[in-house]
């Protein structure tokens, strides 16, 4: 057979070359795996918005229902008292509290304070304090002193003795002390000022007031 002379052979398996620089297309397959990765992500980033924005942040518990005290017992400070951080001074009134509830309640989580019945806190006229002490003892486990006419109010945690700290759980074995900072003859009975305690750490909010007689 003879070939014409402007006929060229036909070349078979030659692949044509890409030229330098040239890109290529990404492969429909590809393409369709990227898309379905970024909208999983996205989807994702999208649920923890949303629910962060409808959950918000876990709420503590309310020290009103896992803190109680019992109703108070009139007492005098003594002299020890005073140096064992509980009186501010011999013969100032104090009040003690029983525990009638405490639900994992620590000693860093409460803050004491007196309240007038407007609300307002209470005015001490001497040194005054708020202590725990273990039933039977006379000596705090944990005490917080006020100096004079600063208004009785725990303003951060207590003080602790040695083997106590703020983990420490408040159980039915301890009681609550109150000094007043005012002399027992000069508090006045009946004047509906009341104790609250605060919650702080782990619970939020704050107890009825306990009055004082």
């Amino acid at each position: 057979m003879v070939r014409r002379r402007d006929e060229r052979p036909r070349r078979r398996g030659v692949r044509r070359r890409t030229a330098p620089g040239a890109r290529r297309a990404v492969s429909p397959i590809i393409a369709t795996i990227l898309l379905v990765a970024i909208t999983v992500v996205l989807a994702a980033v999208l649920y923890v918005l949303v629910a962060g924005l409808t959950h918000g942040p876990t709420s503590k518990p309310s020290i009103e229902n896992a803190f109680e005290v019992g109703s108070p017992s009139a007492g005098t400070c003594w002299t020890a008292g005073v140096t064992d951080h509980i009186c501010g001074k011999a013969g100032d009134r104090l009040f003690n509290f029983s525990i009638e509830l405490s639900s994992s309640v620590t000693l860093g989580d409460v803050l004491f304070t007196v309240k007038t019945p407007l609300g307002a806190t209470y005015i001490n006229t001497d040194a005054a304090a708020f202590a725990v002490m273990k039933a039977g003892s006379t000596t705090p486990i944990a005490y917080y002193s006020i100096a004079a006419k600063a208004g009785l109010a725990m303003t951060k945690a207590f003080t602790y003795a040695t083997g106590y700290s703020g983990s420490t759980v408040i159980s039915s074995t301890m009681y609550v002390v109150v000094g007043t900072g005012t002399a027992a003859s000069s508090w006045m009975w009946g004047q509906q000022n009341t104790v609250v305690v605060y919650g702080m750490n782990h619970f939020t909010g704050q107890t009825i007031g306990q009055t004082l007689p």
